[in-house]
């Protein structure tokens, strides 16, 4: 019971951080920017006007036209993170034992 609360606070520390480290690529499809966050599915997207930096933090505190936020994406992120740190505990603990 321990191991599953352990391994769900890091998957959720590793989702939440690797959002903030990772920069994103602008999608300028439409006729504004869209920098998207989020790892492995994306998350978090602002939209700018301009372009600005690639990363989280200056898009994030330096203004935007808009942010949209899909909690239920951070979910699926953080399960996906939480069944590989399971998958890989129990393939160490395989050939530790």
């Amino acid at each position: 019971m321990k191991s599953r609360r352990k391994f769900f606070i890091i998957s959720t520390i590793i989702a939440i951080v690797t959002t903030i480290i990772l920069p994103s690529n602008p999608d300028q499809s439409t006729g504004i920017l869209q920098y998207e966050y989020g790892f492995p599915i994306n998350y978090i997207t602002f939209f700018q006007t301009e372009t600005s930096s690639n990363w989280f933090g200056a898009n994030f505190f330096t203004g935007n036209a808009g942010l949209a936020i899909n909690p239920a994406i951070l979910l699926i992120n953080i399960l996906i993170i939480y069944f590989v740190i399971k998958l890989v505990a129990k393939i160490r603990s395989k050939f530790l034992a």
